[in-house]
């Protein structure tokens, strides 16, 4: 790994461990076994290093390769497989995930990086639907992936102590978790 990839990699480590805000060049320095000359060298300040430690964290978090082993079930069963794995995710990094999600909420444009790599992915999911299941409309099979990006991924992603109102929603117990979403995809799909 290159002195620049460690770097990235101390700074996706920081946002998770102490938050955005509180992600700094000297943090990042000691993750990363570096000086501040170092990071300065590589990326100039801490806005841009954050930028990109950022862009790779979402490239990761929206990659369908990560989704490969459900290739080939049957499309309510890819589904499920999906929106849980990106649900594990955002309970797993819940101030990377938060970090990643704020751009959908500051964004006036609409085309924050997570709001194009959401709808990339999303896109491919529609795509497998539609070919899974053709008496369905691509604009009905969209709204069911914004309900289910919302309800698994999304909304927990942001806002993990909403649930803790509903124990019998514990997104973090495995067979709470499954349950939930394989219900919601086989309400919606």
């Amino acid at each position: 790994m290159t002195t620049e990839e460690k770097i990235i990699m101390a700074a996706i480590s920081c946002i998770e461990k102490y938050g955005i805000d509180k992600t700094t060049i000297r943090r990042i320095g000691q993750e990363a076994g570096v000086n501040s000359a170092a990071i300065s060298y590589y990326f100039r300040s801490k806005d841009t290093l954050i930028r990109r430690a950022l862009e790779i964290a979402l490239d990761n978090a929206f990659d369908m390769e990560n989704f490969k082993d459900s290739v080939g079930l049957p499309i309510n069963e890819r589904l499920v497989s999906v929106m849980e794995g990106m649900t594990v995710g955002s309970i797993k990094f819940p101030n990377l995930t938060r970090a990643l999600i704020s751009g959908l909420l500051t964004s006036t444009d609409g085309d924050a990086p997570v709001v194009r790599k959401l709808h990339g992915f999303l896109g491919k999911l529609q795509d497998e639907i539609v070919e899974a299941r053709p008496e369905k409309s691509r604009a009905e099979i969209k709204r069911i992936l914004m309900q289910l990006s919302c309800a698994t991924f999304l909304f927990p992603g942001i806002y993990q102590q909403f649930f803790r109102g509903f124990p019998e929603i514990d997104l973090t117990d495995d067979a709470t978790r499954s349950e939930y979403i394989r219900e919601l995809v086989n309400k919606l799909l």
